[in-house]
C-alpha cells in the first residue's frame, strides 16, 4: 500500500541521485562505491537489498558521488578566542552542508562578565555565542537534503552553568541544538548524598555563587519542564575511553550516542534485528554473518571517505571509530513472544548486543591482521591483540532508515501499533504492525471468535489502537496479550532505563534513546531517573515526560497504571466472548482534583472545572456566569462530557468535535474566546490534560490539536525519541538530528 509510497517518496526527497530510479539502484551505487571486489560487492547490495543492514543516511545519499562524504557523528573543539570560536563555526557550516551533524563542548569559553584583555573588554559567555551558532546552523541546509543539528555541552562546574540550563527554557531558543550537560561522579555522589548546599561554584568576575542543590533543581527542572538538558556522564564515558593515551573525551555527537575526541567522526550502521528472527527464534549465525559483512563495509566506509576538513581526516583515521548498531529491535521482541519491559526480554537483548559486539571485534582483529591495526593502537585498551577500530558498536537512532526498513526505531519500543501516513497524493492510510494484527486474530480466535464476528472485533480493537495508542485499558483482552503489547508510553520509565542499560553492558561507544515519562510525572521522578542513570554506568541520559512541550505532538496515551482486572473479566479460551466487548468504566474515587476556568463565550462567560483522574479528564463541570447563555444546557453539556469519560470515551474525541462547533454570536464578538460555548470547554478540557495555565484561551488554537511542532517538509507531526529532541518525521523522514 502507502507503505511504498511513504518510502518513494523518502527516497526521491533524500536518497535518489541523477539517473537513479529506485531503492536498488541506490544500493547498487552504495556497493558499488565501497567494495574491494565484485563477490564483496554483492554481498554489500543484498545486505541492504533486503533491509537487513542499511548504513547512515550521509552514506546512502552520498557513496559514489562527487560529495563523497560519508559519516553522521562530528565533533569539534571550541576554544577560548574569536578565531578559535568562528572557525569551530565556519567547520560546522562546512560539515551541515554535506550532512553531517556536530558536537560541540562550550566549556572552554571564559564565563560572561570575564576580562578580556586584548579588548580591555568583557567576555559574553558560552551561551551567547551558542546563540550565534545557532543562528548559522538555520540559514544552512545539509546539502539540501538533510537540517543542520548540534549538540551544545558545558560542565557542570563551569559559573555559567545554570544560564546554560535555562537556555531552552522559551520554546524556540536554540531550535537548531540538543543540549546536555556533562556531569562528573563528584557532582552525582553529592546529589546521592544530598551534599546540595556543600560545595558551590564562584564566579571569577561577579563573586557570586551557584550550589550543587541550584544546579540540580535547574537540571530537573528543565529536563520536567521540556526534557533538556540531557545529562552526559564524564567519568564514566572516560573509563571506557579506549584510546586513553589520546585525552579525554568531552564531546559528544548530536544524540550523545558517540562520545569523541576533537575532530573525530563516525559512519553508523545499522542491523535489522527483525530481519534475524523467523518463526520466533533468533537466526544466530545470520546475525553474526551479518554483523562480520557490516563491521568490514563500515570499515571500508572511512577508507573511501571524502572528509569535510583535513583535521578529521587524520583524527579519523588516527582511531578509525565504527558504529555498528541495532535498529528493529521492538518487533524482533515482539516475534519472539518477549515483552519490551520484562526480565527475559532485556535478557534477549543483552545477549543479542554481546553477539554482535564479539563478532564486531573478532572481524575487526582479522581486519588488523591483513591491512594494520588503527595508528593508535599502541597504548589503547586493546592490549591483547591489534583491532583494526578502536570502538565498533553503538546504538544510534535510526529514524530515517528504519522508514525504509519498515522496522521500529533502534532499541526504542513502538509508539503506536496503528497509526496514520499520507502518501504523495495526500490520501491518508492507517499502518498496521503485522505482528500485532496476526497476533490480535489469534487471540480473538481462541476467545471463541470466527469469521464477520472476528474481523468485527478485530477492527474495533484497531481503530481504539488507533485513538489511544493503547490495548491496556482493554481488560476483556488476555492479559499476557496485554503483557506484550505495550507500547513506548505504557512502559514504565524504569524499565526503559533499565533496557538501556542491559545494551549499554555491551556497546563501546553509548545509547541514542529517549526515556519516556507520562505527563503525571513528578520532578522527584525525573531526579531518581537521572541518579538511576547513573547508577546504572549509562553513558547518557535523555527523558521525555509526554506533553511536557507546548509545541509537541498530542501523545495518544499516558503511561498510567492499569489495575489487574478480575479472572471473570477476562475472557479464556473456550469461554464464549461478550456480546458487546465493555467499555473500560471508571469508578470516580471520593476526591479528585483539578482546575477551573474563567472563558468568555460569544453569549455569555462561564465556569469550566476539569477533574482528573490519574492524569486524564474524568468529569467536567459547566456553569454560566451573569446574563446570557444558558445554565441548564451547560449543565446538560458537562453532564454527557463525565458520562462520556468515566466510560472510556478518550477526551480528545470531546475536543476535536467541539472544535468544528461554531455560533455567531462566538464568531461576532472578539472577546470570545473560542468559536462557541463548546469549543470553549474543549479548550479548557485539552489545558487541563495537559496541565496547562494559559492567559487567554484566544492564544492557542485548539484545532491544531495533533499538529503541534509539525514537520517543515510535509506538515504531519513530528515524533520525538532516540534521544533527539528536535523530532523525526514517521511520515515522509525528515529529522532533526543527524
Amino acid at each position: 500500500m502507502s507503505a511504498s509510497s511513504v518510502v518513494d517518496s523518502i527516497l526521491s526527497a533524500r536518497y535518489l541521485r541523477k539517473g537513479e530510479q529506485s531503492f536498488e539502484d541506490i544500493c547498487h551505487r552504495v556497493a558499488s562505491a565501497l567494495a574491494d571486489n565484485r563477490e564483496e560487492e554483492d554481498r554489500f547490495f543484498e545486505a541492504m537489498q533486503s533491509l537487513r543492514f542499511l548504513p547512515n543516511s550521509p552514506t546512502l545519499m552520498n557513496a559514489g558521488t562527487e560529495l563523497g562524504q560519508l559519516s553522521a557523528c562530528f565533533t569539534l573543539p571550541v576554544t577560548d578566542s574569536i578565531d578559535g570560536i568562528f572557525d569551530a563555526m565556519k567547520q560546522g557550516a562546512i560539515i551541515h552542508k554535506t550532512g553531517g551533524g556536530t558536537g560541540y563542548n562550550f566549556s572552554h569559553l571564559r564565563p560572561e562578565g570575564s576580562p578580556v584583555q586584548s579588548t580591555d573588554g568583557v567576555a559574553s559567555g558560552p551561551v551567547s555565542f551558542m546563540r550565534v551558532f545557532n543562528a548559522a546552523t538555520e540559514v544552512i541546509k545539509q546539502g539540501g537534503r538533510r537540517r543542520g543539528a548540534n549538540m551544545g555541552i558545558l560542565d557542570v562546574w563551569h559559573p555559567d552553568i545554570l544560564p546554560f540550563i535555562m537556555a531552552k527554557t522559551k520554546e524556540g531558543e536554540f531550535s537548531n541544538f540538543n543540549i546536555s550537560v556533562m556531569v562528573n561522579d563528584k557532582f552525582m555522589d553529592l546529589v546521592s548524598r544530598k551534599q546540595f548546599e556543600m560545595v558551590w561554584i564562584t564566579h571569577p568576575h561577579t563573586g557570586e555563587t551557584v550550589t550543587v542543590g541550584q544546579i540540580w533543581s535547574g537540571v530537573v527542572d528543565g529536563i520536567w519542564k521540556n526534557g533538556e538538558p540531557g545529562l552526559l556522564f564524564f567519568d564514566e564515558i572516560n573509563r571506557r575511553n579506549p584510546t586513553p593515551q589520546l585525552g579525554e573525551i568531552d564531546t559528544t555527537n548530536p544524540c550523545g550516542e558517540q562520545p569523541l575526541l576533537p575532530y573525530e567522526s563516525c559512519v553508523l550502521g545499522s542491523i535489522n534485528l527483525a530481519a534475524c528472527v523467523h518463526n520466533g527464534t533468533l537466526d544466530e549465525n545470520k546475525l553474526r554473518e551479518t554483523a562480520r559483512m557490516a563491521t568490514r563495509f563500515l570499515d571500508l566506509v572511512i577508507e573511501r571517505n571524502v572528509f569535510p576538513i583535513p583535521q578529521i581526516g587524520e583524527a579519523t583515521r588516527r582511531t578509525r571509530k565504527i558504529g555498528l548498531g541495532l535498529m528493529g529491535v521492538h518487533d524482533a521482541l515482539l516475534m519472539a513472544g518477549l515483552a519490551y519491559d520484562s526480565a527475559g526480554g532485556r535478557a534477549w537483548c543483552e545477549r543479542i548486543m554481546q553477539i554482535v559486539t564479539e563478532t564486531a571485534v573478532d572481524e575487526s582483529r582479522r581486519r588488523a591482521e591483513k591491512v594494520g591495526p588503527f595508528p593508535a593502537w599502541q597504548g589503547s585498551i586493546w592490549k591483547e591483540f591489534p583491532v583494526r577500530n578502536a570502538a565498533m558498536t553503538t546504538i544510534a537512532p535510526t529514524g530515517t532508515i528504519s522508514l525504509l526498513a519498515g522496522c521500529s526505531s533502534g532499541i526504542e519500543p513502538i509508539f503506536s501499533f496503528a497509526y496514520t501516513r499520507k502518501n504523495t497524493v495526500g490520501k491518508t492510510f492507517v499502518i498496521v504492525n503485522p505482528v500485532f494484527q496476526d497476533r490480535l486474530k489469534s487471540t480473538l480466535s481462541c476467545l471463541g471468535l470466527a469469521g464477520a464476528e472476528l474481523q468485527k472485533k478485530c477492527d474495533e480493537v484497531l481503530a481504539h489502537v488507533h485513538e489511544t495508542g493503547t490495548v491496556q485499558d482493554l481488560h476483556w483482552l488476555p492479559q499476557e496479550f496485554r503483557a506484550l503489547f505495550k507500547t513506548a508510553l505504557d512502559i514504565s520509565w524504569k524499565d526503559h532505563i533499565l533496557m538501556q542499560a542491559a545494551f549499554q553492558k555491551h556497546v563501546h561507544a553509548s545509547i541514542s534513546k529517549t526515556i519516556n515519562m507520562p505527563s503525571s510525572a513528578t520532578k522527584d521522578d525525573c531526579a531518581e531517573a537521572l541518579l538511576m542513570a547513573w547508577s546504572l554506568k549509562l553513558k547518557g541520559i535523555t527523558i521525555y515526560r509526554t506533553g511536557s512541550r507546548e509545541d509537541v505532538v498530542l501523545s495518544l496515551k499516558e503511561a498510567a497504571p492499569v489495575p489487574a482486572p478480575s479472572p471473570e473479566s477476562v475472557p479464556v479460551a473456550g469461554r464464549n466472548l461478550p456480546e458487546k466487548i465493555p467499555s473500560l468504566s471508571i469508578d470516580r474515587p471520593r476526591e479528585l482534583s483539578g482546575r477551573t476556568y474563567l472563558c468568555q463565550s460569544g453569549c455569555c462567560r462561564l465556569y469550566v472545572t476539569v477533574n482528573l483522574h490519574e492524569g486524564k479528564p474524568m468529569e467536567v463541570f459547566i456553569r454560566t456566569v451573569g446574563s446570557g447563555g444558558c445554565d441548564a444546557n451547560s449543565s446538560a453539556l458537562g453532564r454527557a462530557i463525565s458520562t462520556g469519560l468515566q466510560n472510556g470515551v478518550p477526551y480528545q474525541k470531546f475536543v476535536k468535535q467541539f472544535a468544528k462547533v461554531n455560533c455567531i454570536s462566538a464568531i461576532k464578538n472578539s472577546s470570545s474566546e473560542g468559536h462557541s460555548c463548546a469549543d470553549v470547554v474543549g479548550r479548557c478540557i485539552e489545558l487541563s490534560a495537559r496541565n496547562q495555565s494559559i492567559t487567554t484561551l484566544r492564544d492557542w488554537d485548539i484545532r491544531e490539536v495533533g499538529v503541534k511542532n509539525p514537520c517543515p517538509e510535509c506538515n504531519e507531526p513530528l515524533d520525538f525519541g532516540e534521544g533527539c529532541n528536535k523530532g523525526i518525521c514517521k511520515n515522509c523522514g525528515w529529522t532533526g538530528c543527524s
